[in-house]
């Protein structure tokens, strides 16, 4: 063994700078690679870590907005063996905030349990006193948007205007009349959507219970999750006596769509992490290789002096370790460092502790591999050298073959030659990890680019979430009047109106589905459909997307509708109007004489409670729409006025636009690295080539043209196969993203980077070469050939 340390020691002092940053090299590849797979670790537990630290213990909701649905029922359901905890809130239909203006309206917590449901995570200030009636908190949007702070007051009020009692029949209690209260925000809670929102204490309800004008409802605890839920809405249904609105407490809270969003963001940074490991550790290895075999270079004079193969081996590799003890201490830093940046877009909303953290079991395996990587590569190598010794042989490529019967001048074939052959021994020039790392590079360029395109457009466009309107009128619990539906399709400024009346709970094989009910009036606007096509007639359906999983039907399905028990065949999968308490991807679609076939014609008349009524309106071209949005708020009737936007959800989406650019700028540097790194080699080692080529006559412009051609016969690959294969990934990862979102999809293109990627590589290329092509012609032949 001293022998062996003997020969590493006279390595080291000759060489230790380079042992030195190949050590950081593959430390920092290590850390990014350990970074990104701690990153998808954090991002996959964020939700489910901000949900336990919340205690969003709901399971289902129950929605009857029923006057009728009273103490005795709720009671009764409380007490159903699968249910854990309930928490009763009002709706206040008629509770407005004056002070600040625009805050919007609030459910109201009948309990202390509600309220602390209602205030997940506080991260400034407390929670609400539930002995307190002037109490409220607010979440970081609302603090941001109307300027906050603890202290701060909401004046909060509930007018009583006439003829209040017809608009919501059997939701005005006898005591109710007006109130104004001031409260004061005591917390600020997390937000973790685009929203704002704000949350009164339970006290509020306790002191004006009387008054409130508006039904109750019920947020549930079930004790296995959401594992019985249908058995939970079918005793719900027996325990009212009629079909009910009972919504998952998932899809409810948006957590089917935010899981699906991070999960997207964690296979992101696993695709970082992943090309981090193979772009960085093919750049590493390659040079580890050469280091080994470089220290090897008196392999025959130690062996003539009587080191066996063993000792000789050990000698190779013991430099090594340098590297390694500097890459495991460099992975565990960089990994660290970079910790604070994830995780990213949606999930880092609900990172309850954004900052610098160590995954110990991650950085754990990370230098542990990193340890055994190095020592695995350098020993093979070594054994490789001392075995094998160093071959001289080499061979003519195909490319240079066809480069020199095409006739090409000689600085671009000497150029084709150094791009596709790779040599051996001491001339050997890493080209086939350069041209894996071109075409990895455009190909992850244009990919992420189509992608993010994907995203971009569906949170741009309002009809990739099946909102083809405008505008729209609204009318709940009691429906829109027949002749404010004719004024609506008459104004002068609609082309299109669409009715969409939307029932709470229509029987679909005996589970209350909320279901819509749609006709046109005026126009035409065809919903989207994300499969199959629009119901017609009355013996067709047709679902959202999310619905459709939930029931498990699919088209050609048949399925039992409403109370008369009608048999329809389902036909389409649709995006549908967002309502009070579903999504865009849920509810069922109906034609008008289906829905009333379905529950009976005068079903609206007698529970009026159970229906919302939604006409959607399309603005002619050119139409001056800021007047005709004013007729439509100045109804007689209680109506809501509202502009089409996208759901909440969507917004949400768009966020997820950072990472694929994140992701194409690493792979764009990564194309650079290993290409940059091939032609610096090329020229430090095929220096005697070079210089061969200059003693016989080879200018020094033709050594800088040969180098320039190399570099843009590697672009030239890499976009030839980049382009294409990146334009079907990113689609393929779009798609896959929409439909399970969900949102339409439509196949995306990234104009802009297809056009711009063959001038914006090329030059790169040029940039990259242009220092090892001035290296080039700074050889001097006469020195480097008497040294080689």
């Amino acid at each position: 063994m001293t022998a062996a340390w003997f020969w590493a020691r006279a390595e080291l002092r000759a060489r230790w700078r380079s042992w030195v940053v190949l050590g950081l090299l593959a430390g920092a590849t290590a850390g990014l690679v350990t970074a990104g797979v701690a990153g998808a670790r954090r991002t996959e537990d964020a939700v489910p870590n901000y949900i336990a630290a919340a205690g969003l213990a709901i399971d289902a909701a129950v929605l009857p907005n029923d006057p009728d649905f009273g103490a005795k029922q709720r009671s009764a359901i409380a007490e159903l063996a699968e249910v854990a905890h309930v928490y009763p809130f009002s709706v206040p239909y008629l509770l407005e905030t004056p002070e600040p203006r625009g805050l919007g309206g609030t459910l109201l917590p009948q309990t202390p349990g509600t309220a602390l449901l209602s205030e997940p995570v506080i991260i400034e200030g407390r929670h609400t006193d539930p002995a307190n009636a002037n109490e409220a908190v607010i979440d970081e949007n609302a603090a941001s948007r109307f300027d906050l702070k603890i202290g701060s007051i909401i004046t909060v009020a509930q007018e009583v205007p006439p003829g209040i009692e017809d608009a919501l029949p059997g939701l005005v209690p006898p005591e109710a009349k007006a109130f104004e209260e001031r409260l004061r925000v005591v917390g600020i809670t997390k937000s973790t959507g685009s929203e704002f929102t704000w949350n009164p204490s339970s006290g509020l309800f306790d002191k004006h219970r009387a008054e409130i004008i508006g039904p109750t409802n019920i947020f549930v605890g079930l004790r296995n999750g959401e594992t019985h839920f249908v058995e939970f809405q079918q005793h719900v249904q027996e325990i009212v006596g009629h079909p009910v609105n009972v919504e998952r407490g998932s899809e409810l809270l948006g957590l089917v769509k935010v899981g699906n969003v991070t999960d997207v963001e964690r296979d992101g940074l696993l695709l970082f992490a992943l090309a981090a490991l193979l772009g960085g550790g093919a750049l590493v290895g390659q040079a580890l290789v050469r280091a080994v075999t470089a220290s090897g270079a008196d392999v025959e004079t130690w062996r003539a002096m009587g080191a066996d193969r063993p000792l000789a081996v050990r000698g190779m590799v013991l430099p090594a370790l340098l590297t390694a003890v500097i890459g495991a201490v460099t992975a565990v830093v960089v990994a660290i460092a970079v910790s604070s940046q994830f995780p990213i877009g949606v999930a880092r909303r609900y990172d309850l502790d954004i900052g610098l953290h160590a995954d110990l079991p991650v950085l754990g395996i990370g230098v542990a591999a990193l340890i055994l990587t190095v020592a695995l590569i350098a020993g093979t190598a070594a054994w490789w050298r001392v075995a094998r010794g160093e071959s001289a042989r080499s061979t003519t490529s195909t490319a240079a073959r066809w480069a020199t019967n095409a006739g090409l001048p000689p600085a671009l074939l000497i150029g084709s030659r150094l791009a596709v052959e790779p040599g051996r021994g001491r001339r050997a020039v890493p080209v086939r990890s350069a041209l894996i790392g071109a075409i990895v590079g455009v190909l992850g360029v244009v990919g992420c680019f189509t992608f993010r395109n994907g995203i971009n457009d569906a949170a741009e466009n309002p009809r990739r979430s099946g909102v083809v309107w405008d505008h729209m009128v609204v009318a709940g619990p009691a429906p829109v009047a027949a002749a404010d539906r004719a004024a609506i399709a008459d104004d002068p400024a609609v082309s299109a109106v669409t009715r969409a009346l939307w029932a709470r709970a229509v029987p679909v094989n005996d589970i209350p589905t909320a279901t819509f009910g749609i006709g046109t009036y005026r126009g035409s606007m065809p919903l989207i459909m994300v499969s199959g096509r629009a119901p017609r007639g009355t013996s067709e359906i047709a679902f959202g997307p999310t619905t459709a999983d939930a029931l498990g039907v699919g088209i050609g399905d048949d399925v039992q509708v409403g109370t008369a028990d009608l048999h329809m065949r389902v036909v389409g999968i649709a995006l549908l109007p967002s309502s009070s308490h579903t999504g865009y991807d849920q509810g069922g679609w109906l034609t008008l004489p289906a829905m009333h076939a379905a529950i009976g014609a005068d079903a609206v008349q007698e529970t009026p409670n159970d229906f919302e009524d939604y006409q959607l309106i399309r603005w002619k071209p050119g139409a001056d729409v800021a007047a005709a949005e004013r007729r439509m708020a100045q109804f007689p009737n209680d109506y809501f006025s509202v502009p089409a936007e996208l759901p909440g959800a969507v917004i949400d989406l768009g966020n997820l636009a950072t990472m694929p650019l994140v992701l194409a700028v690493f792979f764009a540097l990564l194309a650079c690295a290993t290409v940059a790194h091939a032609l610096v080699t090329t020229v430090r080692r095929r220096r005697y080539d070079l210089a061969v080529l200059r003693s016989v006559g080879f200018t020094r412009r033709q050594s800088r043209i040969a180098i320039a051609w190399q570099a843009t016969l590697l672009a030239g690959v890499g976009i030839l196969v980049g382009v294409p294969l990146g334009l079907a990934a990113g689609r393929v990862v779009w798609r896959w993203v929409a439909e399970e979102f969900p949102v339409a999809y439509v196949p995306p293109i990234a104009v802009l980077v297809i056009v711009m990627v063959v001038p914006i590589a090329l030059l790169i290329a040029q940039a990259l070469a242009a220092g090892p092509a001035h290296a080039a012609t700074r050889i001097q032949p006469a020195t480097t050939l008497r040294t080689e």
